[in-house]
């Protein structure tokens, strides 16, 4: 359907009224709509992106600004990030007691893969029960770049997707009795974004699905007007996690061994895969749940050894302005520094016949318009890379999202994040590292070696502690009210007719990125309403 607005949408009933275009959002309201059911989504934003609202941070080193992991448009975050496509494992469903069956969410995954650019495997992720502490023949996908309202624009916009109604914030949530007693979400109250006054629109089923943060700022507002309504909701933005990310090691293969697998490599039926090193249910039950890849070195970094980053170092060199680089984690870019120059000249001669051989597969990843920055492992006479981690946070009740300011009728509040990583975190990643540098040792696959002593690994590791871009658990799933805010099908405790979707709802971060999962929950979710709404 076209865009609809504010005036003709308060004068429709909606079967779902869904808030937040993102991911999740958006996969929800495809799969009801084109399911035959009546849908609005809504979005803050407008078409391109925008900054939405700050937060307070207790740290600010271990919490990216808002302004840096979020924004306001239409398709929501997916226009900052997006693609990195890596599903939960049944051993971290089973150690976290998550309260839904692993092979009821493993059905949508081939379906999530695809809605984000990516495509259905032809063999599993990780190879299950094995008696290792990793799977080192693990694999994870990348979808193109672009936001899903882009990749996606012809189905929301054809005969049968949602009204979409863009640049209206909903501030607060409408509640009523129904005849058998309960307490159901009749409405949501919104406003124009940049405007004044609140309408309501009356839904069936509500979905809320803004994220992490904003989902947990919209809920605590509701619960803060209506604490007789959701006030037995104590776990609602507690218990935030996200992920630890960087790099404190290298690794080397054999000079024979053909690491060109380790890098993204074009999928014909779509997006791109690598292979990495995937923490197995051993590694799991021992909290040391993490993957692991092989990137290229900084570009500035001259002990590469490879020409082809020496090339590329030297040509920015050339240009008035420092050339920015994505940084280890899903975080803000780098700025590439200046070193010295005779090294770069020497690997140039010394890395020629690698360089040379690896050249076409380096054009081909330059000119291919799927990504603008696909990270293609660039082979080096040494065949030795930077090794990046990302790993699980344990979650800890100490870490939360709470009002800090008034909480007016027709606007949201100010929010404080409290957020650190404890020790138990630092010391999975430690674990996670040795017991990977013994597994590799065994294989005869390669060698990692640490490029900090062995004494500052702990402090090197939290220095790079940061998140904020992975907003998980701040509504989480779980059997009752008591330590949890949805139930298994993503419906708040105690309330009909209000459910949500997103990483909100995971009751722990897993070691994987969740945007595969976001999808397949939102698409697990569309599929339980249909029934009920049938």
């Amino acid at each position: 359907m076209p865009l609809t607005d504010l005036r003709n949408a308060c004068a429709q009933t909606y079967d779902a009224c869904i808030v937040g275009s993102g991911p999740a959002g958006t996969a929800a309201a495809l799969g009801l709509s084109e399911a035959g059911h009546k849908v609005l989504l809504i979005d803050a934003g407008a078409q391109t992106p925008s900054v939405g609202p700050q937060a307070t941070r207790s740290i600010e080193t271990t919490h990216a600004a808002l302004s840096d992991t979020n924004c306001r448009a239409f398709g929501g975050t997916s226009w900052l990030w997006g693609g990195r496509i890596m599903p939960f494992s049944t051993a971290e469903f089973s150690a976290d007691n998550w309260p839904v069956d692993h092979a009821s969410y493993a059905t949508h995954l081939d379906e999530a893969a695809t809605f984000l650019g990516g495509s259905a495997l032809e063999r599993a992720f990780i190879t299950p029960d094995q008696s290792n502490s990793f799977d080192l023949d693990a694999i994870e996908m990348l979808g193109p770049d672009g936001p899903v309202s882009k990749r996606h624009e012809a189905r929301l916009m054809g005969d049968q997707g949602p009204d979409i109604l863009l640049s209206t914030t909903v501030v607060d949530l409408d509640f009523e009795q129904t005849q058998d007693g309960q307490t159901r979400c009749a409405a949501v109250k919104l406003r124009p974004t940049t405007g004044t006054g609140t309408e309501k629109i009356a839904a069936k089923t509500t979905i809320i699905a803004s994220g992490g943060v904003e989902t947990a700022r919209l809920l605590l507002a509701t619960k803060a007007r209506n604490n007789n309504v959701l006030g037995h909701l104590e776990a609602l933005g507690v218990g935030y996690t996200g992920h630890l990310t960087g790099s404190i090691s290298t690794i080397t293969f054999p000079r024979n061994q053909d690491t060109r697998t380790f890098g993204w490599r074009e999928r014909k039926a779509g997006g791109f895969q690598r292979r990495v090193f995937r923490s197995t249910a051993a590694a799991v039950a021992d909290d040391a749940n993490m993957f692991f890849w092989a990137r290229n070195w900084p570009t500035e970094d001259a002990q590469h050894g490879s020409g082809i980053l020496s090339a590329k170092y030297l040509a920015s060199r050339l240009k008035p302005q420092p050339k920015l680089r994505p940084s280890n984690g899903p975080g803000a870019p780098e700025v590439v520094q200046n070193s010295n120059l005779a090294p770069h000249f020497r690997n140039l001669a010394k890395d020629a016949p690698t360089s040379l051989r690896a050249i076409p597969d380096f054009l081909r990843a330059r000119a291919n318009k799927d990504r603008r920055q696909l990270d293609h492992l660039i082979p080096n006479g040494r065949n030795c890379f930077k090794l990046c981690y990302h790993a699980e946070q344990k979650r800890s009740d100490d870490n939360r999202i709470e009002i800090t300011g008034p909480v007016n009728m027709d606007e949201l509040p100010d929010i404080h994040i409290t957020y650190d990583y404890g020790n138990a975190d630092i010391e999975g990643v430690v674990l996670g590292h040795q017991r990977l540098e013994a597994d590799l040792a065994v294989s005869g696959l390669a060698k990692l070696t640490y490029e900090t002593d062995p004494g500052d690994l702990r402090n090197d590791i939290r220095s790079k502690a940061l998140d904020g871009y992975h907003q998980i658990g701040t509504a989480r799933m779980g059997k009752n009210s008591a330590d949890s805010v949805v139930d298994s099908d993503c419906k708040v405790h105690g309330i009909e007719g209000l459910y949500l979707a997103g990483s909100s709802i995971f009751p722990t971060s897993g070691a994987v990125p969740p945007t595969q999962s976001i999808v397949a929950f939102a698409l697990r979710l569309s599929q339980h309403l249909s029934k009920r709404l049938s």
